[in-house]
């Protein structure tokens, strides 16, 4: 039987879908071509834009056929070990869902930073910055962060980070994490891309300072000469002199270029800028480029996880430098233990952070997969810390193993 084409509006469980109308990295599914288990999945493909698609008659259902109820979860699945969710109830996706999520985040990652690294290195050459280049490449990015989970996201854009990532990198994970808080801080789109587009060109003036310098200050704790500390320092400057130049810029993309290391208790620089009055915008992409900085080990530090990443950047907000309130919200968005986080239980056991408990952020719902010694459990168990079976044994969080294990992907059912 050939492939039906068919519309959003007619697209139901049980349909096997082949084909979508959408551009890869739009898509919130890793691939194009699945069965359809809940109203979920459709309901991601809506806000992806996708209205028309492609079903596969002989592999699910068809338009003739009745609509079917949720499908139950594939083999292997935690779904049937969660309570019914109810108003007020998180719903627990399984390791192959989270899985599926993690994957396309990672694909749209690589895709995304090979764009940026394009844009950048046409700056390089040309020492001009194109405003239209650079707004479709924020536009990209944001259709992606549209598309796929937030905490998925999040991991791919944190995982496996050093001092060695060309600038562009570090541009575009910047411009992801400052678009996240941005959402939560419940900014306009119109407000999130021009924020957007100032985290992503923050350190444009980097590309005019020596690479000896910016080698020294990244991957260092040399202490820089009166001279190249001044070279350094002049980069912000530099870089809002540049966007001005070439025009097609906001005034608010120029000053957060201009203002992003003007910290709030008069430390930073350019020292005319006084960190009191800086932008609330500059204050969200000073929040994300100093956890960006945590995660790749900029000043010769080691680099951490994005746990021990967002401890570091609580702690160093008490000192007055960075805005505690924004530092407290992406803690509490993205959790004190991220999803995806691997950790050791009190058990001994193992488990993956699944869903954040915004109200007991060191409770999270967990999935178990690991017994004490090691051993994969046949059937992981989910669980939430905060509200445990008192005939069970109590289970807390000892330590942070780091992000999901490799082969998580291979190994999730």
């Amino acid at each position: 039987m050939a492939n039906r084409p068919i519309t959003i509006d007619q697209l139901q469980t049980g349909m096997f879908v082949v084909k979508l109308d959408v551009a890869w990295f739009r898509s919130p599914f890793f691939r194009h071509s699945f069965l359809i288990r809940t109203t979920e999945q459709i309901d991601k493909l809506r806000r992806a834009g996708v209205k028309r698609l492609q079903i596969d008659p002989a592999r699910g259902l068809d338009l003739s056929d009745r609509p079917a109820a949720p499908l139950p979860p594939p083999p292997g699945s935690l779904a049937h070990l969660a309570k019914t969710p109810t108003e007020g109830r998180t719903e627990v996706r399984s390791l192959a869902m989270m899985a599926e999520e993690l994957q396309a985040a990672r694909a749209a990652r690589d895709q995304l930073q090979r764009s940026v690294q394009s844009t950048f290195s046409r700056i390089a050459e040309t020492g001009a910055v194109d405003s239209e280049d650079a707004k479709h490449r924020v536009h990209e990015i944001s259709a992606v962060a549209q598309t796929l989970t937030t905490h998925a996201l999040f991991i791919a854009l944190s995982q496996g980070r050093n001092e060695h990532e060309p600038l562009s990198q570090h541009a575009l994970a910047t411009c992801s994490f400052s678009m996240i808080l941005a959402h939560a801080a419940a900014y306009d789109l119109l407000s999130i891309l021009d924020l957007a587009t100032g985290a992503l060109l923050h350190d444009i003036g980097l590309l005019q300072t020596p690479a000896a310098i910016l080698r020294r200050v990244a991957a260092t704790s040399a202490i820089l000469s009166e001279q190249e500390q001044k070279t350094y320092e002049g980069h912000a400057r530099a870089g809002a002199i540049m966007l001005e130049r070439q025009g097609g810029f906001t005034p608010v993309v120029e000053q957060i270029v201009a203002e992003h290391h003007a910290y709030l208790n008069g430390t930073g620089f350019p020292a005319e800028t006084r960190g009191a009055f800086t932008s609330p915008m500059t204050r969200i992409v000073m929040v994300a480029d100093r956890y960006d900085e945590l995660l790749t080990g900029f000043g010769g530090a080691s680099p951490l996880t994005p746990h021990q990443s967002l401890q570091r950047l609580y702690q160093e907000g008490q000192d007055g430098r960075y805005d505690v309130s924004l530092i407290s919200l992406f803690v509490k968005t993205m959790g004190i233990y991220p999803v995806y986080s691997f950790v050791e239980l009190t058990t001994g056991e193992r488990a993956i952070v699944s869903v954040i408990n915004t109200k007991k952020l060191h409770q999270p719902i967990i999935t178990v997969t690991h017994d004490p010694v090691g051993e994969p459990y046949v059937v992981p168990l989910v669980l939430d810390l905060a509200n445990q079976d008192a005939q069970a044994p109590a289970r807390g969080i000892r330590s942070v193993l780091g992000t999901v294990p490799e082969g998580f992907e291979r190994a999730a059912p």
